[in-house]
């Protein structure tokens, strides 16, 4: 896996800055990770930030149980975010993204660094390398396309540098949880960069 996320239905559940989701904030494993990435944040290069904290969410990945049906619930005509954490100085936010079988993003790049991991099912990223026209609008070439697997990460950097498109092309249930470098509680798809494609 090499990259992520999009626009969606936010969780139906408001969360407000410093709060934990409704299950998470009784999971011990979500407030290690939480207290991890703050250490992080503190004491590490802002280079070396997403993948150390693709390192702290492959524990989150292998816990059990670790959503409760509420946090597990997709959307209807798009894939839902949850908010599981946001940070109270706004320095970091982390969702659960749920994804029923054919939905997905469009191409996109990140305002923010992130880390990516999959919780449950078998997410497509396809990465691809764009340029500006004169006009303003993008081009957009794959590159490749991964079929990705539960506990596998990837990190993304600001910008159109790791830009990608995830959807589920499988039957199944896909959940995948994503760890922001900013406030995403008011508008979840802050995170986003939506590309105007050429033609």
């Amino acid at each position: 896996m090499s990259s992520n996320p999009m626009n969606g239905s936010s969780s139906p559940r408001p969360c407000t800055p410093g709060d934990y989701g409704p299950h998470a904030r009784a999971h011990p494993v979500v407030q290690q990770f939480v207290e991890s990435v703050a250490d992080i944040l503190d004491s590490t290069e802002p280079d070396a930030v997403p993948d150390r904290v693709a390192e702290a969410l492959a524990t989150v990945l292998a816990t059990q149980d670790l959503l409760c049906d509420e946090l597990r619930q997709p959307g209807i005509d798009t894939y839902r975010k949850h908010v599981l954490y946001a940070c109270p100085d706004g320095r970091f936010t982390l969702l659960a993204l749920v994804w029923r079988p054919g939905q997905g993003t469009d191409i996109h790049g990140h305002t923010a660094w992130g880390a990516v991991g999959v919780y449950e099912g078998h997410p497509n990223v396809a990465c691809y390398a764009c340029a500006e026209t004169a006009g303003g609008t993008h081009t957009a070439t794959e590159t490749k396309d991964v079929r990705c697997a539960p506990g596998d990460t990837a990190v993304v950097r600001p910008g159109l540098c790791d830009t990608h498109r995830i959807y589920n092309a499988t039957d199944e249930l896909m959940i995948t949880l994503h760890a922001y470098g900013r406030d995403l509680v008011i508008d979840p798809d802050a995170i986003n960069i939506h590309l105007t494609l050429e033609g």
